[in-house]
């Protein structure tokens, strides 16, 4: 006679407290500022100033109309070559994600785009096409496409395809199967890939001001650096690094409230 087990209740997830999530960052972040004035500290003023040194310096370089209008500039550029590389690379992933004889044909392109030097890409931009803004946003987005691409691409194939056939099934329209079946499965790969775009976009946009421009936040980087006036280079460095924090921080934010389903479900 078959022996019956005794149900056992499964046990509730383990939950990390609510103040956990926001004593531990705000102490990580704390301690990020106090390594400034420590390493301040222990190399010397002269070296590598101080938050009151760069603060002061950045306050001057605004009240002369330098700062914020340098920082206009490479942000300009900045969301540009992260909205054509968007633009661009989420079909390019997607048609990668469905289409697997379009994804062999493309995968010696995309390892080719993922493994170049990106230097060498910026360079040969502003050779081919001269030292101007198409040199350099063309160049960024080209770096970014297939980091974009392969984003969408796991994020397509990691579509629930039983949820599509019921969608069929049912015979719901193409347009409502992909606002209300595809999207929300899609939404994190977008997401993961908008993050990691901006980051990459603004890092090699001051890289490529250093070498080919006039202007922006790389250029006065390199003008500083060549006066070997640390002050300026934290400063310009700082207030790109404080504006890119926010926007990647309402991006997560964005991804904690959309993905709230999914916590609760």
């Amino acid at each position: 006679m078959q022996r019956v087990q005794p149900h056992r209740a499964q046990a509730a997830p383990a939950r990390r407290p609510r103040w956990g999530r926001r004593a531990l960052p705000a102490l990580g972040l704390g301690l990020l500022v106090l390594a400034w004035p420590l390493a301040s500290a222990a190399l010397g003023a002269d070296v590598f100033p101080g938050p009151g040194e760069t603060l002061r310096f950045l306050a001057r370089e605004a009240g002369r109309g330098t700062l914020w209008t340098n920082v206009g500039i490479t942000l300009w550029r900045v969301l540009a070559a992260f909205a054509f590389a968007l633009l661009l690379g989420a079909p390019l992933g997607w048609a990668l994600g469905t289409h697997p004889r379009f994804a062999a044909l493309a995968s010696p392109w995309l390892a080719v785009g993922l493994t170049v030097p990106r230097i060498l890409i910026l360079l040969a931009a502003y050779l081919v096409v001269g030292l101007n803004e198409r040199a350099l946003i063309a160049a960024i987005t080209l770096i970014l496409l297939p980091t974009v691409a392969v984003q969408v691409r796991e994020g397509v194939r990691s579509l629930d395809p039983r949820l599509s056939d019921m969608a069929r099934a049912f015979r719901v329209s193409p347009g409502q199967t992909l606002r209300h079946v595809t999207l929300p499965q899609l939404w994190p790969a977008l997401l993961g890939a908008a993050r990691v775009t901006l980051s990459l976009s603004w890092k090699m946009v001051v890289f490529g001001e250093v070498f080919g421009r006039t202007s922006g936040v790389g250029y006065m980087i390199a003008f500083y650096f060549q006066q070997f006036e640390m002050r300026g280079i934290l400063a310009y460095g700082l207030v790109m690094t404080l504006i890119l924090s926010a926007v990647d921080y309402g991006l997560a934010a964005l991804g904690e409230r959309v993905f709230a389903w999914r916590r609760t479900g």
